[in-house]
C-alpha cells in the first residue's frame, strides 16, 4: 500500500494561501493563563511524511497508539503515529480546571493520524479512508515569542494514494475543532498520552 513514503517531511510545497489565528497564548509563567492572540500565520502545506514502510513497518523514531472511534462516528477508528522524542520533549503541567494535565507540544512535533472505516486494529475489516499531519510550527517572529508557549500548528489531509486533499474550507474547519483541544488539553492535540 505504501512506497518508502514520499519525502521527508520538511519541505514546503510554496502552495498553501490559507492564514489561520491562534486560539489564544499561554504564558509560559502561567500556563493557566490564555491571553487573545492578535496574529495569523500561513498554513504550510507540507510534503508526504516518511513514517512507515511499503510493509507497514514503522520506521526508527516512529511509535503508534490506537484510537478506537473518531469524529463522533461509531464506526472509525484510527492509528495515530508519533515520534517518542516530541513526546519525550512535551511540558506536562498539572492543573486544576481541565480534564488533566496540560500537555505543551514541542516546536517541531509531527503527528499523522490514519483514518479507517471499520475497526484499524483488525486490517481486513477496516479500509483506510485519509492520512491527516499536523506539524507544530515556530513563531519566533512573534513579538514577546519567548514569554509565550508556541501554539502554531500546520495541517495536512491525504488521500490513502498520498495526494494533498485539504481544500482552504476544510482546513479552517480542522483548524476551529482543534481550537477546542486548546481549552481541553493545553494544545491542540486531543489524544491523550500516558
Amino acid at each position: 500500500m505504501f512506497g518508502i513514503l514520499g519525502v521527508a517531511f520538511g519541505g514546503i510545497c510554496g502552495d498553501s494561501d490559507t492564514f489561520l489565528k491562534p486560539p489564544g497564548l499561554r504564558l509560559i509563567s502561567a500556563p493557566a493563563t490564555v491571553i487573545p492572540a492578535t496574529y495569523h500565520y500561513l498554513n504550510q502545506k507540507r510534503e508526504f511524511p516518511l513514517y512507515r514502510s511499503v510493509s507497514g513497518t514503522l520506521l526508527k523514531g516512529w511509535s503508534r497508539q490506537f484510537i478506537k472511534t473518531r469524529r463522533f462516528s461509531s464506526d472509525q477508528s484510527a492509528w495515530l503515529y508519533y515520534r517518542p522524542s516530541d513526546l519525550k520533549r512535551t511540558k506536562v503541567i498539572k492543573t486544576s480546571g481541565l480534564p488533566g494535565p496540560m500537555r505543551i507540544w514541542p516546536v517541531g512535533t509531527i503527528l499523522i493520524l490514519e483514518g479507517y472505516k471499520g475497526d484499524a486494529s483488525h486490517p481486513a475489516d477496516s479500509d483506510l479512508l485519509e492520512i491527516e499531519v499536523m506539524a507544530k510550527l515556530d513563531f519566533t517572529g512573534l513579538a514577546g515569542a519567548e514569554n509565550f508557549f508556541p501554539v502554531d500548528w500546520s495541517y495536512a489531509r491525504y488521500t490513502p494514494e498520498q495526494t494533498w486533499s485539504l481544500s482552504g474550507d476544510k482546513l479552517n474547519e480542522c483548524h476551529q475543532c482543534h481550537s477546542i483541544a486548546f481549552r481541553l488539553t493545553g494544545d491542540l492535540v486531543f489524544t491523550p498520552f500516558r
